[in-house]
């Protein structure tokens, strides 16, 4: 369905750049010019908005680490652009029924099952997936529709995807390595199944307190990711059974206040000038991301409860409760 959608957005987009070149030319203006702006019209689509976000960002979180001069923030912006142009206008269009790789009956190797967010299918790891995470992982991707469902009502398909992946694999346990709102469907999935499936939970760029900029998007799930709304609430309510590593970006341009990305019980490891969709396309963060799931998997947290009746809604600041680590890429 969503590939589907972003076919037609992304025709339509196609279209009207056409039409406003020849627009342009009818008007007088040099061809040249009249092409280039046809061309650039599609990522000026999505950098306007980003340009937005960003500001609004930077308005609302004031911490000096946030602080960014002119241009960091332009590489920013401009980097989240192109990501945001290739992932709604090449990759999810027209790139999601990309061939999943290869299983290998083998319960050594790590099995990941990567889990997109809001707007994203499958394509969105197509990155990662053809060129950058290990060839002996046995790697999974599945897409969360209907698009604009309820975040509960994920779990099942999300179950059906670990078991398959469990059966294939002869893994014991799957990590989980989620995006954006794939995170809270995550959660929900540990809610309603269980967690003997599921070794660990890696988030990035979720909005595990919520987001100011969800009351703009349209869907079930955009209201269940609004600021302290009932949902996230009601999520902290209960244990988290599994270890936890949040992956945040010190200025993710969506999920703001830029805090709601890590949950208090969590491992949070904080990253900067990534924007929110190049978390999923960053070297950085990829180094990372094989550190963690290639670690041993930790037996005490596995084990042990950890109290979200305790937490709060986060403050102007992080505050985790376990310590906030930045990723070398040297140690990594």
């Amino acid at each position: 369905m969503l590939s589907r959608i972003l076919r037609i957005s992304s025709l339509l987009t196609i279209v009207l750049a056409v039409v406003l070149t020849v627009w342009f030319v009818d008007l007088g203006l040099s061809p040249w010019i009249a092409i280039a702006v046809g061309l650039l019209l599609p990522l000026l689509i999505h950098a306007l908005p980003l340009g937005v976000e960003f500001v609004t960002g930077a308005l609302i979180d004031r911490r000096p680490v946030a602080r960014l001069g002119v241009v960091d923030a332009l590489r920013l912006w401009l980097v989240e652009s192109w990501r945001s142009f290739v992932v709604f206008n090449i990759d999810q269009p027209w790139r999601a029924d990309f061939p999943e790789r290869p299983i290998v009956n083998d319960a050594a190797r790590p099995a990941v099952l990567l889990i997109p967010g809001y707007m994203c299918n499958r394509a969105s790891w197509r990155h990662w997936v053809l060129e950058g995470l290990p060839r002996d992982w046995n790697v999974a991707t599945i897409s969360l529709e209907p698009v604009y469902s309820e975040v509960e009502n994920y779990a099942e398909a999300l179950h059906q995807a670990i078991e398959k992946l469990r059966a294939e694999s002869g893994a014991e346990r799957v990590t989980l390595v989620c995006h954006s709102m794939g995170g809270l469907a995550a959660r929900a999935l540990l809610r309603a199944k269980g967690h003997d499936a599921v070794a660990r939970v890696v988030t990035i760029c979720t909005p595990h307190y919520g987001t100011v900029f969800a009351r703009f998007a349209h869907g079930e799930n955009t209201r269940q990711m609004r600021r302290g709304c009932e949902y996230v609430q009601r999520l902290g309510e209960s244990d988290e059974p599994v270890e936890f590593i949040c992956f945040a970006s010190q200025h993710d341009n969506l999920i703001v206040p830029r805090d709601s990305q890590v949950l208090a019980c969590a491992e949070a490891v904080w990253f900067d000038k990534i924007g929110h969709l190049a978390m999923t396309a960053s070297d950085e963060v990829l180094s990372k991301l094989i550190h963690v799931v290639s670690r041993p998997r930790s037996e005490s947290l596995a084990s042990n409860s950890h109290k979200q009746s305790d937490l709060r809604l986060p403050s102007s600041s992080p505050l985790p409760s376990r310590p906030s680590t930045h990723p070398n890429p040297e140690t990594s």
